[in-house]
């Protein structure tokens, strides 16, 4: 059913496929400026990360030389450096996991119960945050949830709590709302992208066949914006796994993540072992990236929708 409901979103043409081939060269052509950009500015500058990671460090020089070693990823699972790759990852995660739960009511309305003009104010409205620097964003999360912040103020005023209330500043608890404060608009992009793609014709079918909310929302709206929502839970995750921001300043003076250990490796010139962190966090992204796009073809929210 949801086969035959995406070729209604999606309608394939004639002839299609040979019109794409005759046009490939031209279109080619026309990628390949962004295309040389991509190369030099983001392949080929990784690809020296992960060359240097095998790189030894020469302490006469206080630079890398290239004998090679595979002592920087062996040094990954020391001085508790695996346990801070889990704790991002799992903040990541949660964070990831939150946004798109709040996301998917949001693009819903967005998606759906909007038309153009209205869709693009309010995708314009959740992007208010990023006029501003990340650095003050953050930092008014502690003016909120510190001892003396709106919070604590408000909950003594009314009498629920007697002292403040420690729990809600430098702590996980700060970090996550933070974060999910932050990288919110990322998760609703793609989510609205996948309800833009549904035909209101047939929800408004379905519903004529007898079929109630959750029913449609469930065997046909969800199997059509999946891909959507996975994109969205993705673009957060890829995100939060690199912040450092949030977690210093909301986390505490003992708080970690795998940006701040590339920060404290680079500064003791350790550079080999860096390259190794960074390559290795790369490579599982985009391993994960990978994946997910083959299961559920993530890329057809960015093909034309044939109308």
């Amino acid at each position: 059913m949801v086969a035959e409901i995406e070729e209604r979103v999606v309608p394939h043409e004639p002839g299609l496929r040979e019109s794409v081939d005759a046009r490939w060269p031209a279109g080619f052509l026309l990628a390949l400026p962004s295309l040389a950009v991509f190369v030099g500015v983001g392949f080929i500058p990784l690809a020296l990360i992960a060359t240097w990671s095998f790189w030894s460090f020469d302490p006469d020089t206080y630079w890398i030389k290239p004998a090679w070693s595979f002592a920087s990823y062996a040094a990954l699972f020391e001085n508790g450096r695996a346990t801070v790759f889990l704790r991002t990852a799992g903040l990541a995660a949660l964070t990831a996991t939150a946004s798109t739960l709040l996301a998917v009511p949001a693009a819903g309305l967005i998606g759906l119960l909007s038309g153009p003009r209205r869709a693009a104010l309010l995708l314009a409205l959740f992007t208010i945050p990023f006029f501003t620097s990340g650095l003050v964003r953050a930092f008014a999360w502690r003016l909120v949830l510190g001892r003396q912040g709106i919070i604590n103020n408000a909950l003594m005023s009314l009498g629920i709590v007697v002292t403040p209330v420690e729990w809600l500043l430098f702590s996980d608890f700060a970090v996550l709302l933070g974060m999910v404060a932050a990288y919110l608009p990322f998760a609703i992009v793609p989510i609205v992208l996948a309800f833009a793609r549904i035909e209101h014709s047939v929800i408004r079918a379905s519903q004529d066949l007898g079929a109630g909310f959750w029913t449609v929302f469930a065997t046909i709206v969800l199997p059509l914006v999946l891909p959507g929502i996975v994109a969205g839970f993705l673009f957060v995750f890829v995100v939060a796994v690199g912040t450092s921001m949030e977690i210093q300043l909301l986390g505490g003076a003992g708080a970690s993540s795998i940006s701040i250990m590339i920060n404290d490796v680079l500064r003791v010139v350790n550079f080999p072992l860096a390259f190794a962190i960074a390559t290795v966090v790369i490579t599982l992204l985009t391993v994960l990236i990978i994946i997910a796009n083959r299961a559920l073809r993530l890329s057809r929210l960015f093909e034309s929708l044939g109308i």
